[in-house]
C-alpha cells in the first residue's frame, strides 16, 4: 500500500512539473486547483443546524443536495439523499410527505445513475414513481419515469427504455421535462450512431435550455454535440465547441463537468496527434481528479496520458502510467465494495426504524380491534388486489427470465457455429494432408519399394533421385503446416494489419501499442501464432459483448516475458456470477500450452481489464 501511495505521489509531482513547463505554451486556459473548490459553504450546514422544525430542516438538506448536484459530487448527493429519505420516512406529521419522498428518491437515483450503479438507480426511480401521484400531470412522476427509461435502456432493455422516454416527451406537464426527455432521446440515437437524429433532439433541448437560463444543461448538450462533430470528422469544430464548454464550466463552478470536458479535449488532441496539447490538458485534469478524489475521471485521464507518452516514444513514463492505471482500477473496485457495505448499513438502520414503527402500529391495532371487524370486507378486497399485483409481478419476472434464456440460447448457437466452422476447417486441412501423403509421398515410396523388390537391379542414381523428391515433398508439407504469413512477414506488422482491418469494419475506437517491436518480432513462431489467436479471441469477445466505445491493446516484452494488456470501457461483468463460454475456455487452453497466466479485473458497468503474462523461456 505504501509503495502504491509513493508511486502516485511521484507520478503526481512529475505531471505537475510537466504541466508547469507546458503552461508556457500558447494555451493558457487550463487551471489546476490547490484546494477542492466543490466543498459547500458553511452557511448551508448552519441553516440545517438552526432549523426550527423538520420542514425547514428538509429544505436545508435538499439545498445541500442541489449544491452537490451543481458541482457533480455524486457520493455527497447519495449520502445526503439517503439521510434525508430516512428522516422523511420517520416524520409522521409532514405535509405532502409522499411528494417529498418522491423528490428525494429521484435525486438519489440520478446520483447512482451518473455513478454507473444501474441496478440501484432502477430501484430508487421505482421508489420515486411509487411515492408520486402516478399520472402525467405530476412533475415528479414524469421526472422519475424519464430516469427509469434511461436505466432500462442502458441495462439492455433498449426498446422499452426508448418507448418510456418518448411517452414522457409527448405527455410532459411542462416544457423543462419535455426537453429533458429530448436530451435523453438524443443520447439514445448517439449510442446507435444515428447522428442526424441525435443532433436534432440535442438541438431542441439546447434551444430551450439557453432561452430559459439552464446553463449547465446547455453545456452538457454542447459536450455531446462536440462528440458528434468528432465522429463526423469535423475535429476543429468539435475542439471549438468543447473549449467553450471547458471555459464556461470553469467560470460557472461546474467543476466535474469541467474535468469531464478536459478529458474529452485530451482525447480529441490525441486523435489529432497533437501530443503536447493532450499531455498538458490531461495533466491538469489528472491533478484536479486527485485533489477531488474522483477515481473514475483519474482512471480515464491516466489511460489518455499513457497513450500520449507511448505515441511520443516515452515508454518509461508510459509503463509507469500503466502501473498506476492498475492501482486506480483496484481503488475503484475497493471503493465500490465499501460503498455497498455502507448502503447495506443504511438499509439495516432503516429496517430497524421500520420495525419499531410496525411494533407501535401493532399496539394500536390491538386497541382498535373492534373497529377492524367492520373493515374486514375492505381488507379482503385489498388482499385480492395485492394478490393480483403479486401475480402480475411474477408473470413479468417469468417473461424476463424467458427472454434471458432466449438470448443465452442464441449466444450458445453462435458459439457452436464458430466451433463447427473451426472443426470443418481442421477436417479439410487433415484431408488435404492425407491426400498429399497418399497420392504423392505414398506413390513415390511404393515405386521405390517396387524397384528394390524387382529381380532386376535398379539404377542407383534413379533411386537417389526418387528418394530426394520424396524428401522434398515431406519438407514442403511440413512447412505448409505453419501459417505462411508468420514466416514471410514481421509479427508486429501482422497484428497491426489485423487491428486496422477490424477498426475499418467497426464503430469502436481501437488502439494498439507494441514496444519494443524488435523484441516482439524475435519471439518464436509457435508463440506468435498463439498470441495472435489470443488477441483475436479477446477482440471478438469485446466486440460481441462489451458494448465498448474504446478498446486499448498493449503488447510488450519486459523482464524476459511477453505482456499483453487488453482493456475496454464497456459494460463489464461480475466475475462471481458470470458463466464463461467456449471462447474463454479456448483462451485458457492456449495459455496453458504456452505456460501463460491471465488476470481479470472487471466490474459491472466499469469496463474490463485483462492482463496476460507469458514467459519467453
Amino acid at each position: 500500500m505504501k509503495k502504491n501511495v509513493l508511486k502516485q505521489l511521484v507520478l503526481g509531482v512529475f505531471l505537475l512539473l510537466n504541466y508547469k513547463m507546458l503552461a508556457q505554451s500558447e494555451m493558457q486556459s487550463f487551471k489546476a486547483f490547490g484546494v477542492n473548490p466543490t466543498i459547500p459553504n458553511d452557511s448551508l450546514f448552519k441553516n440545517i443546524k438552526q432549523a426550527k422544525d423538520f420542514k425547514a430542516k428538509y429544505v436545508g438538506i435538499y439545498d445541500l443536495i442541489e449544491f452537490h448536484q451543481q458541482k457533480g459530487n455524486l457520493d455527497s448527493i447519495i449520502h445526503y439523499g439517503h439521510e434525508l429519505y430516512a428522516e422523511t420516512t420517520n416524520e409522521k406529521l409532514l405535509p405532502k410527505k409522499e411528494e417529498h419522498l418522491s423528490k428525494v428518491s429521484c435525486a438519489i437515483a440520478e446520483g447512482k445513475l451518473e455513478k454507473g450503479l444501474f441496478d440501484e438507480a432502477l430501484k430508487w426511480f421505482l421508489k420515486g414513481i411509487e411515492h408520486s401521484k402516478k399520472n402525467f400531470d405530476d412533475e415528479l412522476y414524469v421526472k422519475n419515469r424519464i430516469g427509469l427509461g434511461v436505466v432500462k435502456y442502458v441495462r439492455g432493455n433498449e426498446e422499452e427504455g426508448k418507448a418510456i422516454i418518448e411517452e414522457c416527451s409527448e405527455n410532459a406537464p411542462n416544457e423543462k421535462l419535455k426537453h429533458d426527455a429530448f436530451f435523453e432521446v438524443g443520447f439514445i440515437y448517439y449510442t446507435k450512431d444515428v447522428l442526424e437524429k441525435a443532433k436534432e433532439n440535442y438541438n431542441k433541448a439546447k434551444m430551450f435550455y439557453v432561452s430559459e437560463g439552464y446553463l449547465k444543461k446547455a453545456l452538457e448538450v454542447d459536450l455531446w454535440l462536440s462528440r458528434i462533430l468528432e465522429k463526423e470528422g469535423n475535429i476543429e469544430e468539435a475542439l471549438n465547441v468543447c473549449f467553450n464548454v471547458f471555459n464556461e464550466s470553469l467560470s460557472n463552478g461546474f467543476y466535474t463537468l469541467y474535468a469531464k470536458t478536459g478529458n474529452v479535449l485530451g482525447g480529441f488532441y490525441l486523435k489529432k496527434k497533437d501530443y503536447d496539447a493532450a499531455k498538458k490538458i490531461l495533466s491538469t485534469v489528472y491533478i484536479n481528479s486527485i485533489q477531488w478524489g474522483n477515481l473514475d475521471i483519474e482512471r480515464r485521464v491516466v489511460l489518455g496520458l499513457q497513450n500520449a507518452y507511448a505515441e511520443t516514444g516515452d515508454y518509461k513514463n508510459a509503463h509507469a502510467l500503466m502501473t498506476q492505471l492498475n492501482s486506480i482500477n483496484h481503488k475503484i473496485l475497493t471503493s465500490q465494495n465499501k460503498q455497498q457495505v455502507n448502503e447495506l448499513e443504511v438499509q439495516y438502520k432503516t429496517l430497524e426504524q421500520k420495525q419499531e414503527i410496525e411494533r407501535q402500529r401493532t399496539i394500536k391495532t390491538n386497541i382498535l380491534i373492534g373497529f377492524l371487524i367492520v373493515l374486514i370486507p375492505v381488507l379482503g378486497l385489498l388482499y385480492m388486489y395485492y394478490q393480483k399485483l403479486q401475480t402480475q409481478s411474477k408473470l413479468t419476472k417469468t417473461l424476463e427470465e424467458v427472454s434471458q434464456q432466449k438470448i443465452t440460447t442464441l449466444l450458445k448457437n453462435q458459439e457452436l457455429k464458430l466451433v463447427k466452422a473451426s472443426l470443418e476447417g481442421q477436417n479439410n486441412e487433415r484431408q488435404r494432408i492425407a491426400r498429399e501423403l497418399h497420392d504423392s509421398i505414398g506413390g513415390n515410396l511404393a515405386t521405390i519399394k517396387l524397384q528394390l523388390s524387382n529381380d532386376i537391379k535398379p539404377e542407383k542414381e534413379n533411386l537417389i533421385q526418387q528418394v530426394d523428391d520424396t524428401y522434398n515433398q515431406v519438407r514442403e508439407l511440413s512447412h505448409n503446416l505453419m501459417p505462411k504469413k508468420f514466416k514471410d512477414s514481421a509479427f508486429t506488422s501482422i497484428v497491426s494489419e489485423y487491428i486496422d482491418n477490424v477498426k475499418n469494419l467497426s464503430n469502436e475506437e481501437i488502439t494498439l501499442q507494441i514496444h519494443p517491436k524488435e523484441e516482439i518480432d524475435k519471439i518464436e513462431e509457435n508463440l506468435k501464432v498463439e498470441l495472435y489467436k489470443i488477441i483475436q479471441e479477446l477482440l471478438t469477445n469485446a466486440l460481441k459483448h462489451a458494448k465498448a466505445a474504446q478498446i486499448d491493446i498493449q503488447l510488450s516484452v519486459f523482464n524476459n516475458s511477453v505482456k499483453l494488456l487488453f482493456e475496454d470501457d464497456g459494460v463489464g461483468f461480475d466475475q462471481e456470477k458470470v458463466k464463461y463460454g467456449l471462447g474463454f475456455q479456448n483462451l485458457k487452453d492456449r495459455l496453458k500450452i504456452i505456460k501463460g497466466e491471465m488476470f481479470i479485473n472487471a466490474f459491472p458497468d466499469r469496463g474490463t481489464v485483462i492482463d496476460i503474462d507469458v514467459p519467453l523461456n
